[in-house]
């Protein structure tokens, strides 16, 4: 009498496909900025209001030349310095503007354990002086595989090329790629194109809990 063995339960499908790279944002996820201790040091350098600095960086778009790659460092400069009545000289410009930035801790330890597991890709909207200032001052940028800058590739989220860039630099599809920003409006369109995204909003414990039911291991 020949006894039958039974064949071993099929395991279910995942819900997700397995992750294998983890693209971050880097300002207000893993180190926060404010602009108004900057526009404050330049109203005293220049005589000319706070607000009025504030509204000259936004209504001028200088800034969004400057990280699109489509200015220089010294352009940009020397448009501030002219349209702002500036004499500082180059040197004090780059800690004024650069001096704006403190450390997210827990995204950076975050950072820290992923890097052993996933392969890791930056992906912001920065400019020359606030990178290599951030560079010099931040070791986790170390951690990354890849870094996707939106003033070296001369092209700005939510632009669809900067995504394919950032998921050519994971090595993975976009639905295997799991994505965190500080804007919905940058989330939105790499949801659309298959990627996993998160709008991080200092909601550390929601990130973790969301980043393992997509089976990444936090």
């Amino acid at each position: 009498m020949s006894v039958m063995s039974k064949a071993p339960p099929r395991k279910k499908p995942s819900k997700h496909p397995a992750i294998k790279a983890v693209l971050f944002d880097l300002g207000k996820v893993l180190v926060h900025f404010n602009f108004e201790p900057a526009f404050r040091r330049l109203s005293a350098a220049s005589g000319l209001a706070t607000k009025e600095i504030e509204d000259y960086f936004v209504s001028s778009g200088l800034e969004v030349l400057y990280d699109g790659g489509k200015i220089s460092s010294a352009e940009f400069y020397d448009e501030i310095k002219t349209a702002l009545g500036l004499k500082l000289p180059l040197v004090r410009f780059k800690k004024i503007w650069n001096e704006i930035f403190t450390p997210k801790k827990d995204m950076i330890g975050l950072v820290g354990k992923l890097s052993k597991n996933y392969r890791l890709v930056l992906i912001s909207n920065t400019n020359a002086m606030h990178y290599e200032y951030i560079r010099r001052k931040y070791p986790v940028i170390g951690k990354f595989d890849r870094l996707i800058l939106s003033f070296k590739e001369k092209v700005r989220k939510p632009d669809e090329r900067i995504y394919r860039m950032a998921a050519a630099a994971c090595k993975a599809k976009p639905s295997e790629i799991y994505y965190i920003d500080d804007r919905a409006d940058l989330t939105g369109p790499a949801r659309e194109l298959g990627f996993h995204a998160f709008t991080y909003q200092n909601n550390f414990e929601e990130l973790l809990s969301d980043m393992r039911a997509k089976g990444i291991a936090v």
